[in-house]
């Protein structure tokens, strides 16, 4: 067992298309880090950043030769633990760094404490629900505006790590402003051809999009 202050602890979370509470995430990690004198990091295995290949680069340009993965999932989420092995298993295939160990922890879900906390939730009154249901009704979101075009940018977890972030950011930044909406979505497949993005109405599927041909496609 590594010394704590020569291991790295990575929280990788799986966010929906939606997004991820960031700020809880980052908090979590902050209250690991008071409990723990390993280095502690935060990964994404899709549709944010930082990706698991940037965290494990990051990681590896420090030093430290020893990385436990630990996925964030209550109830255990095998699709988050199978992706994030298909992660790792590139990003030992892509890079040059030697003498690496990366691991991935058994999982929230194997520690009896966890069940003891969900259990002892039973015994507290929770908070009262004060939220409004006028969302249910606003006129706001009754109408139908339909873009005159739509990039569809893939973020799954290959176009991830073929770089969709910087893509994403790029198409963002350059239909400012315009009558094009760019929305991200989850894995489309064929994955190997990403960073994928699907032009609409027009139907055309641009492969290998990165950043500086974001910005070629956004504009014509």
């Amino acid at each position: 067992m590594p010394r704590p202050d020569d291991r790295a602890l990575v929280l990788v979370a799986r966010p929906t298309p939606a997004g991820v509470d960031e700020r809880s995430l980052r908090a979590l990690a902050a209250a690991v880090a008071e409990r723990t004198a390993c280095a502690v990091r935060i990964a994404h295995l899709d549709q944010a950043e930082p990706s698991i290949h940037a965290t494990l680069d990051e990681i590896a340009a420090t030093g430290i030769r020893d990385v436990l993965l630990v996925p964030l999932a209550v109830p255990a989420d095998r699709y988050l633990v199978t992706w994030i092995a298909k992660a790792v298993a590139n990003w030992r295939e892509t890079r040059t760094v030697d003498g690496v160990e990366v691991r991935i922890a058994d999982g929230l879900t194997t520690l009896p404490a966890v069940a003891d906390a969900v259990a002892g939730l039973s015994t507290t009154e929770g908070t009262p629900i004060t939220a409004s249901p006028a969302a249910f009704r606003s006129p706001a979101w009754s109408v139908l505006e339909i873009p005159d075009r739509h990039l569809l940018i893939c973020r799954g977890p290959r176009c991830t790590v073929y770089g969709a972030g910087a893509t994403h950011h790029a198409l963002a930044d350059a239909t400012k402003g315009t009558s094009t909406q760019v929305t991200p979505i989850g894995c489309i497949g064929p994955c190997n051809l990403g960073p994928l993005v699907i032009d609409h109405p027009g139907g055309t599927w641009h492969q290998h999009v990165d950043a500086e041909r974001a910005t070629e496609i956004a504009s014509t």
